[in-house]
This record gives C-alpha cells, structure tokens and sequence, in this order.
C-alpha cells in the first residue's frame, strides 16, 4: 500500500504541480491540514484537496479563516492572510471548509494539525501526541511546524511531512511516501 503525506499548502497553487502525480499513484492520500493563510490561490487549492486527497485535517489558519476568532494576538502576517482571505471566501467554500474535522482516526493511523496550536518539536511534546492518541495506533501524523519529523516510540511512528510549500528552519519543502511501511521524506526545490 502506498500512503502520501502532505500538510502546509497556504493556497499556493503552484506546489500542486509537484505532489498531483504522487497522489494519482497512492492508494490512500492524507493531508495534514492547512489549505489557506498566505497565498491567494484559494479556490484551486480548496478545489483540489476536497477532489483528490483521501483524509484531510483543519488547519489552524484554515480555523481561523472561517470564523470570526480574534486575530489580535496574531503575528501582523499571519493576521494579514487571514484578513485577506475572509473577504475571498465564498459560502460555499466556508461550509466545505466547515466540513473538516480537527482530527481524524482512520485504521491504524491518527492524523491531527497540531495540538492546540502548539508548535510541536521537543521529544517532549511528540510524546504529547502519543499520549493522546489510542494504544492500536502505529502512525501519527501531524503538521503546522512546516519542519519534517520522525519519532519512534513503543511500536508508534510519529511523522511530520513538513510543508509542501515553504519550510521552515533549513527544512526543505517536501512530503512523505511511505511504500509498505518504508517512509521516505521526499524533498523539493524552494518556490518561495
């Protein structure tokens, strides 16, 4: 089974070039939320992710992008992009994105954006992540970071794709394949 992993695509269009032909090769596509914030690409990237991913998670920028939640402790950029794309949205695309639940449980398998917000990076709080989840899940995979990740810990695999679009802290964009349960983070050249 061929499982691809992606997360972060802040409506931008362009790097869906790069991951269309994997998803139409996968069995199971998984996206670790994130449509929106940043881009102006929102309608194509909405598009997409509801057509041709399989389990897709809400964002936080994508939360926020649909509600009236206060953005004033928000970075200016972050609170700019969300501002910009509250005006964008139509109705329809607020009820798709509505739709999406913070967390999904599938198989074997927990994907979630983050844990309240949370940046997660510390051995300490990929171990939150685990204690989180039910003792029959082997893969966890999370997002928001936009810097990959891998942790083992008593038979569970926690894996951050990083972003598709911008990575972050010498992180190169990317996604994750995993082929029969070998993983590879799959690098892509800088769009940004």
């Amino acid at each position: 089974m061929k499982i691809v992993v992606f997360s972060d695509l802040h409506a931008n269009k362009q790097s869906l070039q790069d991951i269309e032909p994997e998803l139409k090769d996968a069995d199971l596509s998984i996206f670790c939320g994130d449509i929106l914030g940043y881009g102006q690409d929102l309608e194509d990237c909405i598009d997409f992710i509801f057509h041709h991913v399989d389990l897709v998670v809400l964002g936080n920028h994508d939360r926020m992008s649909i509600t009236q939640e206060n953005l004033n402790n928000q970075h200016p950029l972050v609170r700019d992009s969300i501002e910009y794309t509250r005006k964008r949205l139509s109705d329809e695309q607020i009820l798709l994105l509505s739709s999406l639940k913070p967390e999904i449980y599938f198989e074997n398998m927990y994907i979630i954006h983050s844990l309240g917000d949370d940046y997660l990076r510390s051995e300490k709080d990929l171990m939150r992540l685990i204690n989180h989840t039910s003792s029959e899940i082997k893969y966890i995979f999370f997002g928001h970071t936009h810097e990959k990740a891998f942790f083992e810990h008593n038979g569970k695999t926690i894996i951050n794709p990083g972003s598709i679009t911008k990575g972050r802290n010498g992180f190169k964009r990317g996604y994750v394949q995993i082929d029969d349960d070998e993983i590879k983070f799959i690098d892509l050249e800088d769009i940004l």
